[in-house]
């Protein structure tokens, strides 16, 4: 069954900082976002709610000067399920394999790929 996924809304809030964005400009020294959406996507029948955040960020040596950072809002079990998925792939995909099938690995992508890559980072 292919996923059909669809954006129902979008909509800019760039005076309202998230509370991740307060988390990271107040402990982790970001910058502050210069914007914000909320967008209403429509994930196979089922709208989730989404928020962007715009950082102007610069990096050095590159034509790149915006970070967005993309999350499902925390406004349901489904979204801090998605959310604590994304956390574990990313930073422990051995422990991940274990707790979850892989429904966010991209189609044509070897889960076990992600296991036998983690840690062999380009050591030179």
């Amino acid at each position: 069954r292919e996923a059909v996924v669809s954006t129902q809304s979008t909509g800019g809030r760039p005076k309202d900082m998230s509370p991740k964005a307060r988390f990271l400009t107040t402990f982790r020294s970001w910058p502050k976002p210069f914007d914000r959406h909320d967008w209403i996507v429509n994930r196979c029948g089922r709208e989730v709610r989404y928020i962007l955040d715009y950082y102007d960020v610069g990096f050095e040596n590159s034509d790149d000067s915006v970070l967005i950072d993309v999350r499902p809002a925390m406004d349901s079990f489904s979204a801090m399920r998605d959310r604590f998925k994304v956390f574990m792939l990313r930073n422990v995909p051995r422990v991940a394999s274990f707790l979850f099938e892989y429904p966010m690995i991209p189609k044509g992508m070897d889960p076990a790929e992600i296991s036998r890559t983690e840690g062999n980072e380009d050591q030179s």
